[in-house]
């Protein structure tokens, strides 16, 4: 069997394992509506979060917002890969330096992104440059670690054997570092992109009038639950997209060029 098959065949199967995973989660979701077991303000039926999606969707509500998020979003995630990224060269550079920030970042990096949030309103505040503030502090540390980390970790004999062969300076570092790297740093970037996301819904909860976290805050404020489980729907999925077709993918074939998707 042809790898190509083999790659449709598993896509087959994870959509056919997701579809099977939705219909028993909405049928265990409609039975539990259906006998009452929660008052229906606090826990609508299927049918009823379905019509409220029609309705933000029909006055694009639904498509303005997820694209505010997504462009507020992607900003922030840049500026975390360019800053993460220059810092984590720098740490290689002066060991020092590395290994010190390196502690500094893992203790930063366990910080919840929302308690950046009541920093960020009195330093900044209600922004948009406050909410990247809180995505940028909330994922570049996750890259500064991984940038830091996936370099230190290569192999000597790599490096030992591209310099016997030539290699040296900005050659060494763009065909045997790099490349060396990559795998781990597309882990991290994933890692770091989950960071952002948490962070960019919960900033806009609390800091913004437009966005996927401002419908959910305005259906927690007017007790509209088909709103908020419609918005965490929406959060989701775009999520799980993101992860699965693009970043994921995104290290499959870095893998599979680097010869590590053997096992596959």
């Amino acid at each position: 069997m042809s790898d190509t098959v083999k790659r449709h065949k598993r896509n087959f199967d994870d959509a056919a394992n997701a579809a099977l995973f939705i219909a028993a989660f909405i049928g265990i979701w409609q039975l539990v509506f259906t006998l009452g077991i929660f008052p229906q303000i606090s826990l609508p039926s299927p049918t009823m979060v379905a019509e409220t999606f029609a309705k933000i969707i029909s006055d694009g509500t639904l498509f303005w917002s997820v694209g505010v998020t997504l462009g507020r979003l992607l900003a922030a995630f840049a500026v975390s890969i360019t800053l993460g990224t220059l810092v984590g060269f720098t740490m290689i550079k002066f060991k020092s330096f590395g290994k010190t920030l390196n502690s500094f970042s893992a203790g930063l990096l366990a910080f919840p992104s929302i308690a950046w949030v009541p920093f960020s309103i009195l330093l900044i505040g209600f922004n948009e440059f406050g909410i990247m503030f809180v995505v940028v502090m909330s994922s570049v540390f996750s890259i500064m670690i991984s940038t830091y980390s996936s370099i230190r970790n290569i192999p000597p004999i790599y490096l030992d054997a591209a310099k016997n062969m030539g290699a040296k300076g900005l050659l060494l570092f763009r065909h045997v570092t790099i490349p060396a790297a990559t795998p781990s740093l597309i882990i991290g970037l994933r890692q770091a992109w989950s960071f952002s996301w948490h962070a960019v819904i919960g900033a806009e909860i609390l800091m913004s009038i437009v966005g996927l976290g401002h419908i959910l805050s305005v259906g927690r404020e007017f007790l509209d639950m088909s709103q908020v489980i419609a918005s965490m729907i929406t959060i989701f999925t775009i999520g799980l997209l993101v992860d699965r077709f693009l970043l994921h993918k995104l290290e499959d074939k870095i893998r599979a060029k680097w010869g590590l998707d053997n096992h596959r």
